[in-house]
């Protein structure tokens, strides 16, 4: 082998190096910051841009939705139905807010708190007993302020900024008792005097998404996140790895500090991350009776499980932590069949089959792989223990009947209409305040059974 050859040769196994190791990377930075990202461009389409359908208003104020859920809402994908939502991103850079809540003692109530890289870390409500109403101090990382008098309980936010989602269910359809205590969740400053925040000082994170976007967008602003958001000191492995990339907080990513063959793996590894987050991943895991479970002890308290991180960010952004609510979904028939709209099911809950439960439970009908809920004639999507006028069986049983047709008279109360023929669905059973029996695996739904045939 002469000289010029082994040349050529050693260049070009250098260059697939650079190419394997950039797409090896980037693949780490999608899974590792996704979420991250969503969070931040739900943040400035809620609070920023008035042109967003998902547009709410100012940043550090509660906007409530005085009505259930709707197939044409989607500021995030699985909303419940069970209750309407309240909702807002809180910036304490600047100094402490009190979030104010009333006595709820008719009914399940919770309002979640979420860091910015998706994690519960706190919560007001029934399960805590703040079923007497009063009033709960969030601060930032590093605060050190005086606690003003009659705060029930200071929590504090990993990172500046965080994400409040309040719940308060819906009692024998009606509505506008719920949204009476709705109304009267929130926020203040604990100082009168501090300044109200700027949520443009937050990345947008959005131009990566766009359809003609450079995927190298994703980096610039994960690495603007991880300035705007700092990452928990668990995180320093990964982060380590992405510095070798250039994205790093507090430094500008830099393409032209890269290899040519290394900037082509980062595009491969977005497009792919994204395919297989839209195509492949959706509800993998463990399944029992066709229902895919997830890891009660890291949903809503991720830790470094980067990957459920990223599953669950992609079906449902927003999750709780298992010990407030356990979710679990189906995109599978009982026989391993994907569930569709030109199909009829069942799901037969025995006397001794219902989820235990300490508030409540539901099914509730997504389009698949979208997450948002499904247009149907009677606009009803979901079904479940606060449902009124369901049908029991003498024996207690009850059958939840699953098509795009009326099943006639004596099924339609227990009716979920699907999609049309050939339109995917998924479902998800949610179970607030679930026992032991759920959390330690003891119970299982009943399966989604195809019975046309």
């Amino acid at each position: 082998m002469d000289a010029q050859t082994l040349k050529q040769q050693i260049a070009e196994a250098h260059q697939k190096s650079q190419g394997d190791e950039g797409y090896w990377l980037g693949m780490t930075a999608f899974r590792y910051g996704f979420p991250l990202l969503e969070m931040h461009r739900s943040l400035w389409e809620w609070h920023v841009d008035t042109s967003a359908p998902t547009h709410l208003g100012a940043i550090n104020e509660i906007h409530h939705t005085p009505r259930r859920a709707e197939p044409k809402d989607t500021y995030f994908v699985t909303p419940i139905v069970d209750a309407p939502y309240s909702r807002t991103f809180v910036d304490l850079s600047a100094g402490a807010v009190i979030l104010s809540v009333p006595p709820v003692t008719d009914r399940y109530f919770t309002v979640q708190l979420l860091d910015m890289y998706t994690n519960s870390f706190g919560y007001v409500g029934t399960r805590l007993g703040d079923t007497v109403g009063g009033d709960y101090l969030l601060t930032g990382p590093g605060w050190r302020g005086t606690v003003p008098e009659g705060i029930t309980r200071v929590l504090t936010a990993p990172t500046p900024t965080l994400c409040l989602l309040a719940r308060v269910t819906i009692l024998d359809d009606d509505v506008a008792a719920a949204v009476a205590l709705q109304k009267q969740i929130a926020l203040r400053p604990a100082d009168p005097a501090t300044p109200k925040p700027d949520p443009t000082t937050n990345p947008p994170a959005l131009n990566w998404r766009e359809k003609d976007g450079d995927p190298l967008d994703f980096y610039r602003a994960l690495a603007d996140c991880l300035s705007a958001s700092p990452p928990p000191a668990a995180d320093a492995g990964v982060l380590g790895l992405l510095a070798r990339i250039g994205v790093a907080p507090h430094r500008p990513f830099d393409p032209e500090a890269l290899h040519p063959a290394a900037l082509d793996g980062l595009r491969r590894a977005i497009a792919d991350g994204l395919h297989d987050l839209y195509a492949d991943m959706p509800f993998a895991g463990p399944s029992r009776n066709g229902w895919v479970m997830v890891d009660v002890d890291t949903i809503g308290d991720w830790g470094t499980d980067y990957f459920s991180r990223l599953e669950i960010a992609q079906i449902g952004l927003l999750a709780n932590s298992a010990k407030e609510a356990y979710y679990i979904g189906a995109i599978l028939d009982g026989d391993g069949n994907p569930l569709s709209g030109e199909h009829r099911y069942e799901i037969r809950f025995g006397p001794d089959d219902f989820p235990p439960v300490d508030a409540f439970w539901s099914v509730t009908m997504y389009l698949n792989p979208q997450g948002f809920l499904v247009e149907n004639p009677i606009g009803r999507y979901h079904l479940g223990s606060l449902t009124k006028d369901l049908v029991y069986g003498a024996d207690g049983s009850l059958t939840l009947y699953l098509q795009r047709e009326n099943p006639g008279p004596g099924k339609e109360a227990n009716w979920l209409p699907t999609t049309e023929a050939g339109v995917l669905f998924r479902l998800i059973l949610r179970q607030y305040l679930p026992t032991a029996d759920i959390l330690t695996g003891r119970y299982a739904p009943p399966a989604v059974v195809r019975v046309d045939g």
